[in-house]
């Protein structure tokens, strides 16, 4: 008799373990797909000191969340979330995704017209070296912790598909661009590059190496075109 209660209490507790660990998930996908809502309406004219300054302090504020719900209240590993090393096949592949996401653009750009104009990065120029550098950590830590790692994973988890996993966080990283294209044909921009950088997480189930890609792609637009256009400009 005690040990079919101890069973049963057992029983309870996992049962009560696993709703708990659900309901932290979809709290958490509501917080990492959501939050960009909050900001819904603000300019995301990335020349705008006070707007950056906004964007950096809401991605770490959600990503603490995240890390409090994942290490936290799951007791979950970072390699559960695919932090951990990467060595030459996750290398390879980057550079295969950087090459392949430049050259769909490339030709996505003939076709598509892009909000932002050649003034706003001339203006670039004129932001704080340090700002652009945070945008850009910000953005390749953040976001691929948001979408990648803790998206995926848990997204995994609930539905027992890593692939729907994927294309539900690759959509939400599409729309949370729309403030910044809006719902023109220019959203296939990120669109294109999320692509890529699912498709590389869902291959090695690796975030740092997402997160380098990531950085490498806005480093280019945000930090190396204006530094370039500003040996012009002297």
């Amino acid at each position: 008799m005690e040990d079919s209660r101890k069973e049963a209490f057992w029983r309870t507790g996992v049962r009560v373990n696993l709703a708990g660990h659900r309901l932290s998930a979809v709290v958490g996908l509501i917080v990492a797909f959501g939050w960009t809502f909050l900001l819904a309406g603000r300019s995301h004219d990335l020349t705008n000191i006070h707007n950056d300054l906004v964007t950096i302090a809401a991605e770490w504020a959600v990503v603490i969340v995240l890390g409090i719900i994942a290490f936290g209240i799951q007791k979950r590993s970072a390699s559960d979330f695919g932090l951990r090393t990467f060595g030459w096949r996750e290398a390879l592949g980057m550079l295969g995704a950087l090459v392949g996401s430049y050259v769909v653009v490339g030709i996505a750009g003939r076709f598509v017209s892009m909000p932002t104009s050649s003034l706003e990065i001339r203006r670039l120029v004129y932001v704080p070296f340090s700002l652009k550098l945070g945008l850009v950590l910000t953005a390749a830590i953040c976001e691929e912790f948001m979408y990648r790692g803790f998206g995926i994973e848990e997204l995994a988890g609930l539905t027992g598909s890593v692939w729907l996993a994927g294309l539900v966080s690759w959509l939400a990283f599409s729309f949370a661009h729309i403030d910044r294209y809006g719902f023109t044909t220019a959203l296939i921009i990120p669109a294109v590059l999320g692509a890529f950088l699912t498709l590389l997480y869902l291959w090695r189930r690796n975030l740092p190496v997402c997160m380098l890609l990531h950085g490498i792609l806005d480093g280019i637009s945000i930090l190396l075109l204006p530094m370039l256009l500003a040996g012009h400009l002297k």
